[in-house]
């Protein structure tokens, strides 16, 4: 319902209705999303979850392949199943019955079926567009992405140390809540006090935002207090009372992947966000940091446990977060201000025109 017509109010509590999750749902797919950690994928076929759908996840003859995670049979998991030889070729054969089908999806034996008797057409299952960067395997659920794979240049980039964190469990929020509370710094001095910032000093930055190809970028200059996100303190004299000045420089490829660059005086300082849309009310999210200063290895545990330590002070808020899903600006239910929230106005205004936020 468009703001100022009549009828009842909307209700944030409420929903999201059938029709705003089908939205997200169809919205998101045409994107590739990251599913699941490249090393951890071994000879077993691996079950995820994407946008509402069981996937799995499996390699035949050394390539990925993802498919539903349902035989064409009589619907059991095909990720119980294991990879078989048939007719010298890798397959996925489910546990239930034995069928088994190639990396195309295609269905390349039925062991029920009577000698002479041909496979039927559309005994095979749908085979998903399926990627493997960044140490992550990606799954694009649309017959052409609309966008490439977002780059991160530091993670083959020998300079740079990097740390992946791990999430203990999933986050209770939609896949866009997430990078806009990523994308969003005003809320550095009230939720990171003394690590991002400081509540007596809560002005908001001067902000630039642009799209260049397939990216929103935001930049700005900010103080923030010395710490190991934003200085070396390996070094001797380093002192947490000083303030560091440093440069943002945010990349957001649409509409799920964030890469927060820092520049200052002690070097670079990143932060990688890629988020999986389990559903549109669970995230799995996979963080790298990556530093080109302080590169002992030893550090890196401290490195990880702050990152955890932020992680888990957003994580509260951004569950709290109602409605689940983004709600369109006719909506007048939250109300972004300029010219602190410009980059969360631009993300928005992004993830609208691609249907990815239509209602709530």
């Amino acid at each position: 319902m468009q703001a100022g017509s009549k009828g009842p109010a909307l209700n944030a509590e409420d929903g999201p209705s059938a029709e705003a999750i089908d939205a997200f749902r169809k919205g998101m797919a045409p994107f590739w999303h990251p599913v699941f950690l490249a090393g951890d994928l071994g000879h077993t076929p691996v079950s995820v979850t994407l946008l509402g759908r069981r996937l799995v996840l499996v390699r035949l003859d050394g390539e990925l392949a993802a498919f539903p995670d349902t035989c064409r049979h009589f619907q059991a998991q095909l990720s119980l199943g294991r990879v078989v030889r048939v007719n010298g070729r890798a397959a996925l054969q489910c546990g239930y019955h034995g069928w088994s089908f190639g990396k195309d999806g295609g269905c390349v034996l039925i062991p029920q079926l009577p000698e002479g008797r041909a496979i039927p057409k559309g005994a095979g299952i749908a085979s998903h567009l399926v990627s493997e960067r960044h140490g992550i395997i990606w799954v694009c659920l649309a017959a052409e992405a609309m966008f490439p794979i977002p780059d991160f240049p530091e993670m083959d980039d020998p300079a740079f140390r990097k740390v992946r964190l791990l999430e203990g469990q999933p986050m209770r929020t939609s896949a866009t809540r997430m990078i806009m509370g990523t994308l969003d710094d005003t809320h550095f001095p009230w939720v990171h006090e003394g690590i991002l910032g400081s509540r007596d000093r809560p002005e908001p930055p001067s902000h630039r935002a642009w799209r260049e190809r397939n990216e929103l970028i935001v930049q700005y200059e900010v103080e923030q207090p010395a710490g190991l996100m934003t200085a070396d303190m390996s070094q001797s004299g380093s002192n947490r009372e000083t303030q560091v000045r440093l440069t943002y420089t945010d990349h957001v490829g649409m509409p799920n992947v964030i890469r927060l660059v820092k520049d200052m005086p002690a070097g670079r300082y990143v932060v990688w966000l890629a988020t999986c849309p389990v559903d549109y009310n669970i995230t799995s999210n996979f963080w790298v940091s990556a530093r080109n200063y302080d590169l002992d290895p030893a550090q890196d545990d401290v490195y990880r446990n702050m990152s955890a330590h932020v992680r888990e002070q957003d994580r509260s808020v951004i569950e709290s977060q109602r409605p689940w899903l983004l709600p369109p600006f006719w909506t007048q239910i939250e109300l972004p201000l300029g010219p602190g929230d410009l980059p969360l106005i631009e993300y928005q205004k992004w993830i609208e025109e691609l249907g990815v936020a239509t209602g709530i």
